[in-house]
């Protein structure tokens, strides 16, 4: 019963950026059928983020649309203000979006890659996360009553493989700006981690080729590709009360591969 009890997060407020999709229209299902109203942001995509708040609601659950840049603090400030008139205060930031797309952090060898290039994924990131903590966080501390910080990194934070300097490079600093975060405000309550996916089969992996995938399957301990799903399940634990001990992790979820 007080595993049930720690997975209810009935009273509580979410909001997944990027939302629409991937690991994060998996994480808003999954936030909801838990009990959570959530919000579903989206930067371009209304249709798919509409049919996740759909989705929720034909199951019973509290969800929204809110479209906003979230590298466009303005457009956050916007978005968090119509959030709480929606579902209230938030309480949970699952910081999905990495500002960019596949197509703009496109690989490609560090030295035959404009620096504006890898500077502009960086910034993106960092912006992307910084924007919704900002306009969130704040918040959460001065009403006292803890939150949580949920922030969607990638194993390529600290693997780095030839072609992948930019995105890497992204997500090491989205690492460092966690564990800084997560000092700063776990006095208050508020619990700050990272989940750091390996490749994640979705419609945003489509461009990546099914020979890569296949060995990529091949060097998991597991034997198999990863699915949004997968990463939706370890963000709703660092999300609970079940997690209330970590702050400033980094947890893998990867199928193993790291050890490898």
């Amino acid at each position: 019963m007080d595993a049930v009890r720690h997975e209810d997060f009935t009273g509580k407020a979410a909001l997944v950026t990027g939302g629409s999709s991937g690991i994060g229209s998996a994480t808003a299902l999954l936030l909801a059928r838990h009990g959570a109203g959530v919000v579903v942001n989206y930067r371009a995509d209304e249709e798919a983020a509409r049919a996740v708040v759909d989705e929720i609601r034909a199951q019973g659950g509290t969800a929204v649309a809110l479209q906003a840049d979230v590298t466009v603090a303005e457009e956050v400030d916007r978005m968090v203000a119509r959030a709480a008139e929606e579902v209230g205060p938030i309480d949970i930031l699952i910081a999905n979006a990495a500002g960019v797309d596949g197509r703009t952090a496109r690989p490609g060898p560090m030295l035959k890659t404009p620096p504006e290039h890898a500077l502009h994924v960086v910034d993106a990131q960092l912006k992307a996360f910084l924007n919704p903590v900002h306009a969130l966080v704040p918040g959460m501390v001065d009403r006292g009553n803890g939150g949580a910080v949920v922030a969607v990194g990638a194993s390529l934070s600290r693997r780095s493989p030839e072609g992948f300097g930019a995105l890497s490079m992204s997500k090491s600093a989205l690492e460092a700006a966690v564990r800084t975060l997560a000092r700063e405000v776990g006095p208050a309550g508020v619990r700050v981690n990272m989940v750091a996916p390996g490749l994640i089969i979705s419609g945003l992996s489509s461009s990546v080729p099914e020979a890569v995938r296949t060995a990529n399957a091949e060097r998991t301990a597991v034997k198999r590709n990863g699915v949004p799903s997968d990463v939706a399940e370890s963000i709703l634990f660092l999300a609970s009360e079940r997690s209330s001990y970590l702050a400033g992790s980094y947890l893998l979820v990867d199928g193993g591969t790291a050890m490898l």
